[in-house]
């Protein structure tokens, strides 16, 4: 979680204080000591009270609170794993704990939709690609992607400027000889290319020759394509870098490769598609779009010196795909946009880590918080609690609620248009 996003909400709910403690506490670990408590009222922490230690051998870790010593600044906590020493940083709070802020904001960014939201603008999409994520956009980590395999080979996400060519990654090969592959095993539909010529294109970039090539594998026979020329720039699409083949009716196998022939090499692969018989779908299920259902749809007839995308109308959505309800020309790049669900990420992945990040700024980080407040008193009054007085969180429930449709009607993010679709 972000710590801007926790200090946010705590300063919006006045519930936000830290401090860095002056001498160590006790070797068990249940006391530490700052001397800027000592202006402080014994009676300042109450029942509710949680510290989160943000520094040291400690570091995030949360005790529930029992007292406060004023003479001296003394806190005394349940046991730390370590002794708390001079130095550390610390935060106190006295509504809800850290932990249960961060699942608030977490449940917010979606709760709060479509009044703060993620804008889909993508263009990594290709109409009649048969593979699933082409455009290696999709990343379980940042060394795993979702729907490719790794062999051998180290890959990693790469989102460094001149490094990828279409959405925001590519995927860099490195260390032992290997490849990425995607086969039936992760995309089903590839079945259906048994007995068809097919052909994989990409987008390479190598330091090395003789290292980066693609195949074509039916479970018997691996075709290649030439090798990359390993001059440390993007292939400007030459078609020696693709490679055909035409895949049996009983290939046990199919399977698309992106091989890194050379351990001492550093490639990158990016944009890849197969084409052949008409694929009357894209898989949109990764765009995080609600009921992956986008706004507008358009393909471009050249990938450069067009601006605007011709809109398409004639489609439908079902499941994890969009689906044409007339043919387009294969290989085109799609725009499709869309408003979708904000989440906090680590490296492009959804995360609950507390260094996870949300793109969004003031003045809608606003109506987040008050969202997470709602969430939290919300959660207050529910009969399992048994400490608390659930009256004063009631009281505060309702002040949040009419806080939020406040902060709403004034700082909402505006709804793109939405494009009439004759295909539903």
């Amino acid at each position: 979680m972000s710590d801007d996003a926790l200090t946010f909400l705590s300063k919006d709910l006045g519930d936000y204080f830290t401090g860095t403690t002056t001498s160590n506490g006790n070797a068990g670990g249940t006391t530490f000591i700052d001397t800027a408590l000592m202006a402080k009222v014994d009676d300042w922490i109450n029942r509710e009270c949680w510290d989160r230690i943000t520094s040291g051998d400690a570091n995030l870790e949360e005790r529930k609170v029992s007292a406060l010593d004023s003479t001296t600044g003394t806190i005394t906590s349940l046991a730390h794993s370590v002794q708390i020493v001079s130095g550390v940083t610390y935060e106190i709070h006295r509504l809800f704990s850290a932990s249960e802020k961060r699942i608030a904001l977490q449940k917010a960014a979606k709760l709060a939709h479509p009044y703060i939201h993620n804008k889909v603008h993508n263009e990594a999409k290709r109409a009649g690609n048969w593979l699933k994520d082409g455009s290696l956009e999709k990343w379980t980590s940042t060394t795993a992607l979702s729907f490719w395999t790794a062999s051998a080979t180290t890959l990693t996400q790469t989102s460094t400027a001149k490094l990828f060519m279409s959405g925001s990654y590519s995927c860099k090969l490195s260390g032992a000889a290997g490849y990425i592959g995607q086969s039936i095993t992760n995309n089903d539909d590839l079945k259906y290319l048994r007995g068809k010529t097919v052909k994989l294109i990409g987008r390479g970039h190598s330091d090395t020759a003789s290292s980066l090539r693609l195949a074509i594998h039916d479970g018997t026979t691996t075709t290649y394509s030439d090798y990359h020329p390993g001059n440390s720039a993007w292939d400007d699409e030459s078609q020696t870098w693709y490679v055909t083949a035409t895949i049996p009716q009983t290939a046990t196998e199919v399977a698309f490769r992106v091989y890194h022939d050379n351990a001492a090499a550093t490639d990158y692969v990016d944009d890849l598609r197969v084409t052949g018989p008409f694929y009357p779908k894209v898989y949109i299920a990764d765009l995080n779009l609600p009921q992956n259902k986008p706004r507008f749809v358009g393909y471009f007839l050249y990938d450069k010196d067009q601006y605007e995308p011709i809109p398409l109308r004639n489609y439908e959505v079902d499941g994890d795909y969009l689906y044409f309800k007339s043919a387009i020309p294969t290989d085109y790049r799609l725009r499709i946009e869309g408003i979708g669900y904000l989440s906090f990420l680590k490296s492009g992945v959804e995360s609950t880590a507390w260094d996870a990040t949300i793109a969004l700024e003031d003045p809608q980080m606003l109506i987040l918080s008050a969202q997470a407040a709602c969430w939290l008193y919300q959660g207050m009054i529910l009969p399992n609690y048994g400490t608390g007085t659930t009256g004063d969180y009631a009281e505060g429930l309702q002040y949040w609620k009419a806080e939020l449709a406040d902060r709403i009607s004034k700082y909402r993010m505006t709804l793109p248009p939405i494009l009439t679709n004759w295909g539903l």
